[in-house]
């Protein structure tokens, strides 16, 4: 028997908007990847699971798992049974061929760029992209200042948000990223971007990263 936190299911929930399936190993590691290959996101947890196993519908099992009060989890060979003082529930696990989970772990290129986000800037950043309806975010660099912007790239004449992020180091570039990307659970990030085309968020307050794809028209001067 085992509980599971908060911090954990509020994990779980945020993987789950990236991936709707889930493939758990057994340990405290717990990690997901979109259908498209492009997000990887990795947590380090508070519980230690025994036994691998996979979730097809990460979003139903959340809810209905939510339905008991301070459950206790138990892991049996087929399915796991979700208990409290008054309710139980069988869930059954899914084949592992029914679910996409990644298969290796992603070695980080050298980058050329970092900087900090924070929780703040995410919120407004997403908020500024609804309000404006565009669904591009831009990494850019000027030489001097590193900034990030959401607009529509493909129309000159986009309504914009900007926020100045950091200082550059001479280098000039525009690297490229979906809002519909950056599906990171809220808190404070050291980002560090590559020129091969790849991004690493790193959560500061908990073991947490999330490695994310940039779009192929980006383009990096050193």
């Amino acid at each position: 028997m085992m509980k599971i936190s908060n911090d954990t299911r509020n994990v779980l929930k945020n993987f789950s908007t990236i991936n709707s399936g889930i493939r758990v190993k057994a340990g405290n590691k717990v990690e997901t990847i979109s259908n498209m290959k492009n997000i990887l996101a990795v947590a380090t947890v508070n519980e230690s699971f025994p036994q691998d196993f996979s979730i097809y519908n990460l979003p139903e099992f959340l809810g209905a798992t939510s339905l008991l009060d301070d459950a206790d989890f138990q892991f049996n060979d087929v399915s796991l049974t979700v208990s409290d003082d008054h309710s139980s529930m069988s869930y059954f696990y899914a084949s592992e061929g029914m679910v996409v989970a990644p298969d290796k772990m992603i070695t980080m290129p050298e980058t050329e760029i970092s900087f900090s986000v924070s929780s703040q800037l995410l919120s407004d950043l997403n908020k500024a992209a609804s309000v404006l309806g565009v669904n591009d975010l831009v990494l850019e660099s000027d030489g001097t200042k590193i900034t990030l912007t959401v607009k529509d790239k493909k129309n000159s004449t986009s309504n914009t948000f900007s926020r100045v992020v950091g200082e550059a180091d001479g280098s000039t570039y525009t690297m490229n990223f979906k809002i519909e990307n950056l599906k990171i659970l809220e808190g404070n990030y050291e980002v560090k971007v590559s020129s091969k085309g790849i991004s690493h968020f790193n959560n500061k307050d908990i073991d947490l990263e999330y490695f994310i794809a940039l779009e192929p028209d980006s383009v990096f001067n050193a």
